[in-house]
């Protein structure tokens, strides 16, 4: 894939390296200015431009499909946009819930997914990165009901996940509402998917423990004819069957392309024509 800077691929890692992360991540927000800082330095701001928005629910009692919806009112101008969004929840066995690569195509730095947290209370962390002023933050609490965490499960019969998989499909909803979309608007695009993820993981004796290899989708490229748009790299912490959604600017009659891969190696492609009202 070209067109995205690329980040490690999501993997299993050690809670303690995510909790650094998320430790970091905090002491990013250090004051309500935002005067010249260092390079790479991390920043609180006031102003709606860097203000991070995320989105689950407080309380559920399904941890294997929790609602995260991660957005940012940032330009999206070539020499100032939000290049990256990562979500992590430190305290899962799988803390990486997925990193949000975007370009000034997409129009605005937004996804919306469903991701598997563990039962318990505890706190979703999700860190935007500007190409301008480095990075700013936002945290959402969460509790997930006893016995009802997604990071472990048990894994499926022989040949069972072959019969999960189906082709994405694209789905416009302005187009399904309106039936038109106008040159500049910036549109929501839902990607609807029948794929399973598995984390490999198993519960014995309160302990998580590798069974099976994780088996997820992985990566997401979003192009709008040849220009990029937008690049997601998934984890095992990925809902099945995952509902994700992305935005773009519209600005011309294109066809909208979704290539999708998983950790086998796999690939699936999705395509929708886009013609302005």
């Amino acid at each position: 894939m070209t067109g995205f800077p690329l980040a490690p691929r999501p993997s299993l890692v050690s809670r303690r390296r995510f909790l650094c992360l998320a430790g970091a991540a905090a002491g990013l927000v250090v004051g309500p200015a935002m005067g010249p800082a260092p390079a790479g330095a991390g920043r609180a701001s006031t102003d709606d431009e860097h203000r991070l928005r995320l989105r689950l629910p407080a309380a559920t009692s399904n941890g294997g499909r929790v609602p995260i919806t991660v957005e940012a009112g940032h330009p999206m101008a070539p020499d100032h946009h939000v290049t990256t969004l990562t979500v992590v929840n430190p305290r899962d066995p799988v803390p990486l819930k997925g990193v949000f690569h975007f370009t000034p195509a997409s129009g605005q730095a937004y996804v919306a997914f469903q991701a598997r947290l563990d039962e318990g209370a505890s706190t979703v962390l999700a860190v935007a990165e500007c190409g301008r002023h480095g990075r700013f933050t936002a945290e959402a609490p969460v509790a997930i009901a006893p016995g009802a965490g997604g990071c472990a499960g048990v894994p499926p019969a022989p040949g069972a996940i072959e019969d999960e998989i189906r082709p994405p499909v694209i789905r416009i909803p302005r187009l399904v509402a309106d039936g038109r979309v106008d040159a500049g608007e910036i549109v929501e695009v839902q990607l609807k998917t029948r794929h399973p993820s598995r984390t490999g993981l198993v519960l014995r004796d309160g302990a998580f423990v590798r069974e099976t290899e994780p088996f997820h989708l992985r990566d997401l490229e979003v192009r709008y004819d040849e220009e990029p748009v937008c690049r997601f790299a998934l984890s095992a912490a990925l809902s099945d069957n995952p509902l994700i959604a992305f935005r773009l600017r519209a600005r011309r009659d294109g066809t909208i392309r979704v290539t999708l891969s998983n950790t086998r190696g796999q690939r699936f492609e999705a395509t929708h024509r886009l013609r302005l009202g």
